[in-house]
């Protein structure tokens, strides 16, 4: 069966990686048909905290996905998609007892539930919905081990699935790399520049492997990286004295990590503490369009992102956006809103694998999931192909990038897996950081293991219909018009040591990539990361506009001259 696609935003690509008979411990009572809740009407529950953006976009997205989808068929009968909103209160009160409490309160009333934002809450309240043999798609929560979890125990976790955001261990490979655009400049201006990174991070589970991985691999690039981050509680409303101790270390850059209300408390107050530092990193509260009215410093900063106006990553992103705003009061949507990408592919797999008895619509759960696992969606309306499942085999050693053991024995995508989901592969180039040695790809299975390229999980690499186009998440930027504050996509974008090269997809960067030195090309590949397992970094989005660091880099410039911090 055709399998249409409806992602809006290129950064994700769903993959399923099924593993049948994996695990012990299944869900509730196996039913080997369900029919619908209501009659006539597909329901999904949206888990949140309502009282807040994070909560809010996820049931916006949501009830556009079901006015998007309207009515659909299943054999004789007309259904249309019902949303229902759980407060979960996950912001204030994470794996708190209240948002179990209303999950499991919901449970009688949806077939398939979407919707989640902090680790721990989602890891407590997504039991219920385990136990209920539900279809539950994480569209909030980043950590790597609720994933996991699906190929630890298959047999109660395989309901479990991911639509937004890729994993702290590939978000923290995007930021790197919007670091390393913002640094390339000022490398070429002063080869001796070393930057001086204070890295604050929510003191939250999902924060760890990245702020550990940032500190690693900012080590490994050379820069003078704190040693220890400074952490802050997520609702945190004042963190001033925080802020005075990253300020006596006088740190060039401050690289953020936040996902909820304290990232409009550090805005409000880090310009009263080092007004010329740079920011960047994550701070979800950035995306929103209010954010500028109430960050007093919200000029400059730059922040990974779900979407930016003008910068359409599929061919969905826009009509997405404009339906949102206009729906919204003008509200572009924040990353969370990709419940809307979800509740689309639930009512696809419904109308695919359900079926009609009397008049009655069933369907069988692990139908669904094998559905899901059968599809890739790639975020362009004209491509689909079949999800790689593991091949029960194939294994590799895994060492993650922060200095831990390394991760022995872990199953991996083999490699026909790998090429099928990154076909430039085969055309890449890369230079051994110890030997100064260029080689074409090999497969090593070590470098498609689980983690971090996790079941159920989004990989990055999105192609187009041509496979000519791949592309990462997007950054952007709060830049100063005249008039006011706007949002910018920033990122990806092709600066290579400052200077701006015209690459907007990997057929003109293949066709150019032979005329660059040997030299060159390994600092490109090493010092910056041109690109690497996960995908091509520096290309841009038509749209994308251009970050402006002049007033940092000016101050980077007078502190090189001995002017005072």
């Amino acid at each position: 069966m055709k399998r249409i696609v409806f992602l809006i935003i290129a950064t994700l690509l769903v993959i399923g990686l099924g593993l049948p008979g994996c695990g012990g411990g299944g869900g509730g009572a196996y039913v080997p048909w369900r029919a619908l809740k209501t009659a006539g009407t597909l329901t999904i529950g949206v888990t949140g905290a309502m009282g807040y953006d994070q909560g809010l976009h996820a049931k916006y997205g949501a009830q556009l996905a079901a006015t998007d989808v309207g009515s659909f068929a299943v054999g004789n009968q007309t259904l249309t998609v019902t949303i229902r909103a759980i407060e979960t209160n996950e912001v204030l009160n994470p794996g708190g007892a209240g948002g179990t409490a209303a999950v499991s309160a919901e449970i009688a009333n949806c077939d398939f539930m979407v919707g989640g934002f902090r680790t721990e809450g989602v890891l407590v309240y997504r039991e219920p919905i385990m136990t209920a043999n539900m279809t539950f798609f994480n569209c909030g929560a980043a950590t790597e081990v609720l994933q996991n979890a699906v190929l630890v125990n298959y047999a109660r976790y395989k309901w479990f699935f991911k639509a937004t955001p890729p994993n702290e261990y590939l978000l923290s490979v995007m930021q790197s790399k919007l670091l390393g655009m913002c640094t390339a400049g000022l490398g070429a201006a002063n080869a001796s520049f070393v930057p001086k990174i204070a890295l604050l991070a929510e003191d939250a589970e999902w924060t760890r492997v990245s702020r550990e991985a940032a500190q690693a691999k900012f080590n490994t690039l050379g820069y003078n990286v704190s040693t220890t981050p400074w952490l802050v509680s997520p609702t945190s409303t004042n963190i001033g004295t925080t802020l005075g101790l990253i300020t006596a270390a006088q740190p060039d850059i401050v690289y953020t990590i936040f996902s909820g209300p304290v990232g409009v408390t550090y805005a409000n107050t880090v310009g009263t503490y080092m007004p010329n530092v740079l920011t960047l990193g994550i701070n979800v509260e950035a995306q929103r369009q209010e954010f500028p009215s109430s960050a007093a410093f919200a000029n400059g900063m730059l922040f990974l992102d779900g979407w930016a106006l003008g910068t359409n990553m599929t061919a969905n992103t826009a009509k997405f956006v404009a339906d949102f705003m206009a729906a919204h009061g003008g509200k572009w949507p924040i990353y969370t809103a990709a419940t809307y990408d979800a509740v689309r592919t639930l009512a696809e797999a419904l109308q695919a694998e359900g079926y009609v008895e009397g008049s009655t619509v069933k369907y069988v759960p692990e139908d669904i999931v094998s559905y899901l696992e059968g599809a890739i969606r790639t975020g362009t309306a004209s491509t689909s192909a079949v999800y790689p499942t593991w091949d029960g085999v194939t294994r590799g050693n895994y060492t993650p990038g922060y200095g831990s053991p390394a991760q022995l024995n872990l199953p991996a995508l083999n490699q026909t897996q790998v090429l099928a989901l990154y076909p430039w592969l085969t055309s890449a180039v890369f230079v051994s950081p110890v030997t100064n040695v260029t080689y074409n790809w090999t497969y090593l299975p070590g470098q498609w293991t689980m983690p971090p390229v996790t079941v159920h999980d989004l990989v990055f690499g999105i192609r187009n219909a041509t496979g000519a186009t791949w592309a990462t998440g997007i950054g952007s930027q709060w830049q100063w018009n005249g008039t006011g504050l706007q949002k910018v996509c920033v990122f990806p974008k092709p600066y290579l040591f400052g200077t701006l090269l015209n690459i907007t997809d990997m057929a003109t960067w293949l066709a150019s990539v032979q005329f660059i030195p040997g030299a060159t090309m390994y600092k490109l590949q090493w010092k910056l990361g041109l690109w690497d397992q996960y995908g091509f970094w520096h290309w841009q989005y038509p749209g994308t506009g251009t970050v402006n660091i002049t007033a940092w880099q000016t101050w980077m410039v007078g502190r090189w001259a001995g002017l005072p911090y």
